[in-house]
């Protein structure tokens, strides 16, 4: 059966912000590729897909993705190509405007704007991202909708300090009329290991599922926590659902890094290979790291006499937890 990935592409380090739980602590532009490296990078995971016969969902970022000048030359090459099911853009919203917006519309398979914001409020969101952040990408989500051809949603990364806001956040979003939020839970890389203490415990995390299922009038059993990593709430029907979303790494998505290298994704900064030097068939059928991640036999403590077949916890959060700043992974 034919697969579709998710491909999440940073593009550049570069970025106008300096948000708190960032998982960067480089903000320069020195791992950049030019036209051509992109270019490169971009063949060869076209390569691999057209040798399996698959699909991929492309979506860049950074940093900031609308710093880069080879942005919309890069999408203009990768709305050419069959193998491109879908193209997307996440972005901290401040740079979003009619002439960059335009430019977008013009490109075919662009489908989706993600937006992060991380709080209900300028008081919960600007703690994290910066003073005067909230107003003005509230402010750019209309700019986004009026043209009727995106679909936009609003990343929402839930750690102790904007837990309680969730309620409003998801409040605020339908009040906007945006089409979609995803919830993703922090984890603590780059500048993000300075505050690990945000991290959810277990309670917490609970805590979140509960008030996620009483917004949406469902049941959440007393023991029952939910195999996923994340969860999406879609605002596009009569009523809104809360859908969530299974971890794919080392199955159906990976992450691309500024220079080439491939995570198996963006919150597991293990390199696994360059798509400058390796073919990413290669990467993906023979990475002794994916190789390890995809067989649930590997895991250990609480994760490893989990009944749940569908869950494998979160090996990103294992992984970040576990080695702090660095270390062996196969240790």
């Amino acid at each position: 059966m034919k697969k579709s990935f998710y491909i999440q592409w940073h593009i550049t380090n570069q970025c106008n912000l300096r948000c708190r739980h960032c998982y960067q602590d480089d903000f320069s532009r020195k791992e950049d590729l030019d036209g051509e490296g992109l270019k490169k990078v971009a063949d060869n995971i076209v390569s691999a897909l057209r040798g399996w016969g698959d699909k991929a969902c492309i979506h860049l970022t950074g940093g900031e993705p609308l710093l880069k000048p080879e942005l919309f030359p890069l999408l203009e090459y990768l709305d050419q190509l069959p193998e491109v099911e879908e193209l997307g853009l996440i972005t901290n919203g401040l740079l979003l405007n009619d002439g960059i917006l335009d430019r977008l519309a013009a490109v075919r398979r662009f489908k989706t704007v993600k937006i992060s914001l991380d709080g209900a409020d300028a008081q919960v969101h600007d703690r994290i991202r910066s003073t005067g952040n909230f107003d003005r990408v509230v402010k750019n989500v209309p700019l986004v909708q009026k043209r009727e051809i995106f679909d936009v949603n609003l990343m929402f990364t839930v750690m102790k300090s904007n837990l309680g806001s969730l309620p409003a956040f998801i409040r605020l979003g339908e009040e906007l009329r945006v089409d979609g939020m995803i919830i993703e839970r922090f984890i603590p890389w780059g500048r993000g290991i300075e505050i690990r203490e945000e991290v959810l415990d277990r309670e917490q995390w609970r805590r979140m599922l509960k008030a996620l299922f009483e917004y949406f009038s469902m049941e959440l059993e007393e023991d029952e926590i939910p195999p996923y990593q994340a969860f999406q709430v879609d605002l596009r029907g009569e009523e809104p659902q809360l859908l969530g979303a299974p971890c794919v790494l080392g199955t159906e998505g990976f992450c691309v890094m500024p220079q080439g290298e491939v995570f198996p994704c963006r919150r597991f900064p293990l390199s696994i290979g360059n798509l400058l030097r390796n073919p990413l068939r290669e990467i993906w059928e023979n990475s002794e790291v994916l190789h390890q991640l995809r067989n649930k036999e590997n895991l250990k403590g609480k994760c490893g006499t989990c009944g749940e077949d569908a869950c494998t916890g979160c090996r990103s959060l294992a992984f970040s937890l576990k080695r702090g700043v660095g270390g062996d992974f196969k240790d």
